[in-house]
């Protein structure tokens, strides 16, 4: 199956770009922008229906060609028709004659430059500047019509990049080279039409130029607020602008091999970086591990973008190690919806209902009540996007109260809208649950997956019938390195259809016997443990069959063993905890103690089973043994991170900090000399450092009253420092990063006449 792609509209070999569909407030800002980037100008302003006959002004001088020179006052008209194929002719202005007349009395309009997204054909441009020059005062008159503006965007990355719809409103195959153009498809298949829909808000401007300053952006905020589709927009347009190669990560171990020393220019998105819809601790235990391979890749010229909720960044962020990637504080875009200024809000709603699928009597009866829903405390940019389509508003009643309501409870309005669809779209949603987020296709379902959709009522013919009829909808059809997948529209819709599985006790049998095991790792708690965002809570009469489906995993393998234990110590109370250890007996011996226990999970399974009081005492104190070793000789610092500390008594723990004092602390000189001469020879030597020098740091911070053992720590961290300046001597030279550098636009002025005045056109 192909992905469906719009036709563009071509003129010759070149592409004319749609410009039809912006609306008028979006081609205004359009011109201020090639105003503004390409032809090295400031516009003053913007002015709305009392404009005085002027969109726009600028004074200064313009050079059109090596040639020609034009100075003094400007005045710039934008034309806009919603009609696609629109031809202007000379009659078409025959009021702005009148208007330009009065504006160059007064002498405000030296260059008159006029902006249309209509054709203009050169006996309608020539008949337009003769008819303009003939008005006194007059000098010089310009058109840039629906070609010479496509020609304009064609020409200039840089523009593309600061006004990324452009991206979903033509070929990109015009503009991009094929392996540009293959990333660019795939980014933009995981959208659908919604780049088209992309309003350039404070957020995104404050994106660019994080990527453009640190090489870094962490992009925060609630759901629903428009993280991925800005994170889509920066990826394309670091294809287009700077050539980056880029590739869209899933987790830590994903960068670590995609990674490429030897192409400098990458460009890294990962969404949800620290877990979907909770925090998942596992994956920021591996992004501790992998910091400093990002760091070293920054270096180099790769540029990061990481997306995360809200709140599951404020959970991650205690257990962070921020000190080893400390551009995360400094690189952090909050999106906060209720901060969009209303002319932000207004423009995302009307591109959602202008571009949607509602139909046009639909749009005339929602025109007088958008204002509304766009200054609505609840708004957000998920509610646009489904006021627009006529899947998510069958129940709707186009009345304010009925408005309100929509806006108001956008969670029930989904799980309504899932609720009464048909089985087999049920049916489908319900596998793509099961599969993480994403079904391959062509469809091919497992034992356990195939009796989930018997149970369900549905079929595989029906699931793809079903698919295809909710593609762009409720889900997309989208491309990853080279296959394709059904995802989720929304990450919203993933959490609807979680709550209907906790309310429903069927779904919930379902979910819980067809469900990939770690998955349900990821998704569910056993018991009300605290954890925000979880939608899965089961119930104490399921752990038995939870734990006898667990026992499936093969924790041979590290990666099945560190989710099981993840799981074991973040998402279960004590008593499922008990549950397990009965089932298990000897699962608590097999638990090992080593370096670096920040990133070993099976200490934490034991911080966590001795909170519970089912560890035993022999295997406590051993423990306890191990960790004190790791203090000196790895040396380790992690015995002091709370859940661990815990499990010491004060004789303990007193008597390891002995240690570190008499034997690691006045012997510093010989562990540097050690990790020296075990320092790799093509690894950055301050990244090498940073896991020794952060031990020291967090041992200073534990000392602080012990004035020799600060000195002696302190001494130690300025002979790392030149032992790094010593191994980076040999080190070649960063790669020159000029290319990267910019600024993002600055945004038209605020406009009076309404957004909406042509979003049912």
């Amino acid at each position: 199956m192909n992905v469906k792609r719009k036709p563009a509209k071509i003129q010759a070999s070149d592409v004319c770009y749609e410009l039809h569909t912006l609306g008028w407030k979006a081609f205004q800002n359009l011109c201020v922008t090639i105003i503004g980037e390409v032809f090295g100008q400031t516009v003053q302003s913007f002015f709305d229906s009392r404009d005085g006959g002027r969109d726009g002004a600028f004074q200064g001088r313009w050079k059109p060609t090596a040639n020609e020179s034009w100075s003094g006052s400007f005045t710039v008209q934008c034309k806009f028709t919603a009609k696609a194929g629109k031809h202007w002719s000379p009659a078409d202005l025959k009021g702005e004659l009148a208007k330009a007349a009065i504006l160059a009395k007064r002498g405000l309009a030296d260059n008159y430059l006029l902006f249309t997204n209509a054709h203009v054909s050169g006996a309608t441009d020539a008949a337009l500047r003769h008819a303009f020059e003939a008005v006194p005062g007059i000098q010089k008159f310009a058109t840039f019509g629906l070609e010479r503006i496509s020609q304009i965007i064609r020409e200039s990355s840089r523009l593309r990049m600061l006004v990324p719809r452009v991206y979903g409103l033509g070929d990109l195959g015009q503009i991009l080279d094929e392996r540009a153009y293959a990333q660019a498809r795939e980014i933009l298949s995981a959208l659908g039409d919604d780049l088209a829909k992309l309003v350039i808000t404070d957020a995104y401007r404050r994106s660019a130029q994080a990527l453009i300053d640190h090489g870094f952006v962490l992009l925060l905020g609630e759901p629903a607020c428009g993280k991925s589709t800005i994170a889509a927009a920066l990826a394309v347009a670091s294809i287009d602008e700077w050539r980056c190669s880029t590739l869209k990560v899933r987790d830590a171990d994903d960068f670590v091999a995609h990674s490429n020393p030897h192409e400098p220019k990458q460009f890294f998105w990962v969404d949800d970086a620290f877990g979907a819809t909770q925090c998942d601790w596992q994956s920021v235990a591996s992004w501790n591990r992998v910091f400093p391979h990002i760091q070293a890749a920054i270096k180099r010229g790769a540029r990061v973008l990481f997306t995360s909720r809200d709140y599951v960044y404020n959970a991650a962020r205690n257990t962070l190690k921020v000190s080893a990637f400390p551009v995360v504080h400094e690189s952090q875009v909050v999106i906060q919806v209720e901060k969009l200024s209303s002319s932000e809000k207004e423009q995302i709603l009307y591109n959602h209902i202008r571009l949607g699928t509602q139909p046009q009597d639909v749009k005339s009866r929602l025109k007088p009540l958008l204002s509304g829903v766009a200054a609505h405390q609840r708004f957000s940019p998920e509610i646009a996007r489904r006021l627009g389509s006529v899947v998510f508003t069958k129940s709707l009643i186009v009345t304010q109260p009925g408005i309100e309501n929509f806006v108001e409870h956008p969670k029930e309005f989904l799980c309504g809208v899932i609720r009464n669809l048909d089985t087999d779209s049920r049916t489908a949603l319900a596998v793509i649950f099961m599969r993480e987020g994403a079904l391959a296709s062509p469809i091919v379902l497992n034992g356990d997956e195939g009796q989930a959709v018997e149970l369900l009522g549905g079929s595989i013919s029906g699931i793809r019938e079903a698919l295809a009829a909710l593609d762009g909808t409720l889900v997309l059809y989208t491309i990853s390195g080279g296959s394709h997948f059904w995802r989720f529209k929304h990450p919203t819709i993933r959490d609807a259809f979680a709550s209907l599985i906790s309310e429903d006790h069927e779904l919930m049998h379902i979910y819980l016997a067809g469900t990939p095991i770690k998955m349900v790792f990821r998704e569910v708690t056993c018991g009300d443990v605290g954890i925000e965002g979880v939608k899965v809570v089961v119930p104490s009469e399921r752990y038995e069959a939870l734990i006898q489906r667990m026992s499936t995993l093969n924790t041979s393998k590290e990666e099945d063993r560190d989710a099981l234990h993840s799981f074991l110590s973040y998402r279960c109370d004590a008593s499922f905890l008990r549950a397990f250890v009965g089932m298990r007996p000897g699962f608590i011996a097999g638990l090992r103690v080593h370096s670096y226990l920040s990133a070993v999970s099976d200490v934490d399974v034991l911080a966590c089973l001795h909170e519970a009081g089912i560890l035993p005492e022999e295997i406590r104190s051993k423990a306890v043994l191990e960790m004190r070793d790791l203090a000196v000789s790895t040396p380790d610092d992690g015995f002091l991170r709370e859940n661990l500390r815990a499990m010491f008594t004060d004789d303990e723990f007193e008597a390891t900090m002995d240690d570190v004092r008499r034997e690691l602390l006045t012997d510093l000189d010989s562990t540097i000399s050690d990790w020296r001469w075990n320092c790799p020879r093509r690894e950055d030597p301050e990244s090498y450092f940073e896991s020794l020098t952060d031990v020291l740091k967090t041992y200073r911070k534990s000392f602080e009253t012990d004035k020799d053992a600060v000195n002696l720590i302190n001494e130690a961290l300025s002979e790392i420092d030149s032992v790094v300046e010593e191994l980076r001597a040999d080190q070649p030279d960063d790669p020159d990063n000029d290319d990267f550098r910019g600024s993002a636009s600055t945004p038209a002025n605020e406009s009076d006449r309404s957004v909406f005045d042509d979003v049912d056109q």
